[in-house]
């Protein structure tokens, strides 16, 4: 008998438009995307909070490095603002749901 660590996998697609979501004490990633258009928080489309955004506010992606092809007009770099203020966001849902518990910054 062989005893290893295990994960329960749903889905193995986890690309940079999945979105992610905090439900009842739990964070979500995916099945939902936040598509091409409007894609991540950080393209400046209204989009939704995603890996992509995720990466980004962890330092893994650099917006430097990226073409200024985002927003309506598709002229301006990723939003790294927008993406802090929609990780503040969530962070605001774990502490309102996590009430009498450690705040989480």
């Amino acid at each position: 008998k062989v005893l290893c660590p295990q994960l329960d996998i749903n889905t193995v697609a986890a690309g940079g438009g999945s979105r992610l979501f905090f439900k009842t004490g739990v964070f979500v990633v995916g099945p939902e995307s936040s598509k091409a258009h409007p894609g991540p928080v950080c393209y400046r489309k209204g989009g939704y909070l995603a890996v992509t955004d995720a990466n980004l506010f962890l330092g893994r992606l650099l917006p430097s490095y990226f073409p200024n092809i985002f927003g309506e007009k598709e002229d301006q770099p990723l939003d790294s603002e927008a993406t802090a203020r929609a990780i503040e966001a969530i962070t605001s849902e774990v502490n309102a749901y996590s009430k009498g518990s450690k705040e989480f910054t």
